[in-house]
């Protein structure tokens, strides 16, 4: 690999730099096996659903395609119109990734389980391409049930911080409201509860939480995990 270009885009995780024509880097600021996330994201693409294509994996690099369009939650922020056929896309995009079967090699996610997870599913980890929703970053994949998936993504858009003051945080809390009611319709909730204890659990470990996220996440299972 040789040295990537401008800036682009920034993660909790990881930096985003333009590459060659058509190319973007990924380069985690830890140590990171990003040679494991290439070979999930080349099976789960070859059975159809909607990756970026990787081109080289090494370290903490990951070489893939660049894609076009705004995240789910970028289109969502410009066209609030749009929030029921996006969380339509995102429950079907996840029973989609559920429904392809597991290789052998998959890293446990919350006990392990018989599905592959991607375990950071949410509006901002969609991009809205030309040709449809495309799911991005799968550093946490690996295999579980899909109730703790959907549990998670229960969990961290019950529990985000939203950021600004006044008005606007208020109508942003509303539509995610909105939009996560909507989710949840693809999915037996009572089922989804049953792992929100172990997703709560998950998102402890995770060093970028905030700590009024850390206290939200902990208010959250205890009101609603059975």
């Amino acid at each position: 690999m040789h040295e990537p270009g401008l800036l682009i885009a920034q993660g909790r995780a990881a930096d985003v730099f333009a590459y060659d024509d058509g190319l973007v880097l990924r380069r985690y600021r830890t140590d990171f096996d990003s040679e494991y996330e290439a070979r999930v994201m080349e099976h789960v693409r070859s059975h159809g659903l909607p990756v970026p294509k990787v081109v080289e994996a090494a370290g903490r690099d990951l070489v893939m395609e660049r894609l076009t369009g705004p995240t789910m939650l970028g289109d969502l922020g410009a066209h609030p119109w749009r929030l029921f056929r996006h969380a339509d896309a995102l429950a079907t995009l996840m029973n989609r990734l559920h429904e392809i079967p597991p290789p052998g090699w998959l890293q446990p996610r919350l006990g392990g389980g018989p599905v592959i997870v991607h375990m950071d599913f949410h509006p901002d980890n969609i991009i809205i391409t030309p040709d449809g929703p495309v799911l991005i970053d799968w550093s946490n994949a690996g295999a579980g049930h899909a109730g703790a998936e959907v549990a998670d993504l229960w969990l961290l858009l019950s529990i985000a911080t939203i950021p600004g003051d006044g008005l606007a945080p208020k109508m942003l809390g509303y539509g995610r409201k909105l939009f996560l009611n909507r989710v949840m319709k693809h999915f037996d909730k009572s089922e989804v509860r049953r792992y929100l204890k172990a997703a709560g659990e998950w998102r402890l470990r995770d060093r970028n939480m905030s700590g009024a996220e850390r206290d939200r996440i902990e208010r959250f299972v205890e009101a609603n995990a059975t």
